[in-house]
């Protein structure tokens, strides 16, 4: 036990990798213990896929656990020859694929269930929601690898942080993610100040001293915590449910990709490439041109994946987009905004440039997504994506 305990922390870094493995060589091993030929693995294996598909294993589980024994028998030098495993593999093994229904979860089913988190856990799951990174990568982020002050707002997600170690890459996350970061890494400071530097020990009775562990990560907590604070927020917000079949949750951690792929309206590379699948970094202008995706994150995506009300400040921002996308020259814009004499005067400014754009011979309107294709086919054209996820039609 202890050999593939060292193999799996010396070439796994990810905390769920490092416990299924473990699980699986654990099984496999009380089983049929330590296997010394190709021969006996090859009859371990097709008896031990059987046995986990009678006892109820779902199909991805067998995958995982398969392939870890592999991999660890591979390293030892002990392989199943590839014309027999892939006979194996076409006829016994079960396809990988989820068992359990699962669920994306709504704007406002997520709305509740934040509303029932912490800070560090709002922050948290905010940052997973709108930047489509994976648990694993989110909770390895360092304080200095996050640019709060960009526009939009961005993390930049290291080679070693990535599934495989494939490929750094730059992510982006909406506005209230950023606030209730900036806001956490506040609380944490003062956490820190307050953390008690020794403690008594009743048995011996005395004092043991302690010395902090120099943690500079974002979040300083394990994928096993991070599920139990979804968890518990589930159950608050009346959440907690479960597919029928499987028994598992159909809103859990992997649902913020899913939550990100459904909701972002960004192109499939370059969706892909922000979420860190190997095959669409160096095929998206992500790698190439950073700030023209952080363009397209800003006025399509933002909108998209925020949870909470918008604050005036977006407002703000819309209504300039709106602007921009009837003709208002942008020099106009900016010279109407420094001129006026406050937030309102603004406000007011924007709006009737926008009125005296609609009086034009143009004429314009504002629609659902749904609803674009039935415009287009009626002589209509895109001006432009809207910040709130809108349509601006446009038809001379």
């Amino acid at each position: 036990m202890e050999h593939y305990e060292r193999w799996i922390k010396t070439y796994f870094t990810s905390e769920h990798t490092q416990k299924t493995y473990l699980s699986a060589l654990h099984k496999f091993h009380n089983k049929f213990g330590y296997i010394t030929t190709p021969d006996e693995l090859l009859d371990a294996i097709t008896t031990w896929i059987r046995d986990l598909r009678t006892e109820g294993y779902t199909p991805k589980t067998i995958n995982n656990y398969v392939t870890a024994v592999l991999s660890y028998y591979r390293d030892q030098g002990i392989t199943i020859p590839e014309d027999t495993w892939r006979r194996i593999r076409r006829r016994i093994l079960p396809p990988s694929k989820p068992s359990t229904f699962d669920k994306a979860g709504t704007h406002d089913e997520w709305k509740r269930i934040l509303s029932h988190m912490s800070l560090e856990g709002r922050s948290l799951f905010l940052f997973l929601l709108s930047s489509g990174c994976r648990i694993g990568e989110a909770l390895q982020l360092k304080v200095s690898d996050l640019d709060l002050e960009a526009d939009p707002p961005r993390a930049y997600i290291r080679p070693e942080y990535t599934k495989g170690g494939y490929g750094g890459r730059v992510v982006f996350y909406t506005y209230e993610t950023r606030d209730a970061i900036a806001e956490w890494l506040k609380l944490r400071l003062i956490l820190n100040k307050r953390a008690p530097k020794r403690y008594y020990i009743p048995k011996h009775g005395r004092y043991a001293y302690y010395t902090e562990k120099d943690d500079n990560r974002v979040w300083p907590i394990s994928v096993s915590t991070a599920q139990a604070i979804l968890w518990e927020a589930l159950k608050r917000a009346g959440l907690d449910k479960r597919d029928p079949r499987t028994g598992r949750r159909l809103i859990h951690i992997h649902s913020t990709r899913k939550f990100f792929r459904s909701n972002c309206g960004l192109s499939d590379a370059l969706t892909h490439a922000l979420m860190g699948h190997e095959g669409y970094l160096d095929r998206s202008y992500l790698r190439q041109n950073v700030n023209r995706a952080a363009e397209e994150y800003k006025a399509i995506t933002i909108p998209r994946l925020t949870i909470f009300e918008r604050t005036t400040t977006d407002k703000m921002e819309i209504l300039k987009l709106i602007a921009k996308a009837l003709g208002v020259n942008e020099e106009r814009l900016d010279t109407a905004l420094r001129d006026a004499l406050s937030f309102e005067d603004s406000i007011m400014r924007i709006r009737e440039m926008i009125q005296e754009s609609l009086r034009s011979n143009k004429e314009y309107q504002i629609v659902e997504e749904k609803d674009v294709q039935f415009y287009l086919l009626n002589g209509w054209d895109a001006a432009k994506v809207l910040n709130d996820g809108r349509f601006l039609m446009v038809r001379a």
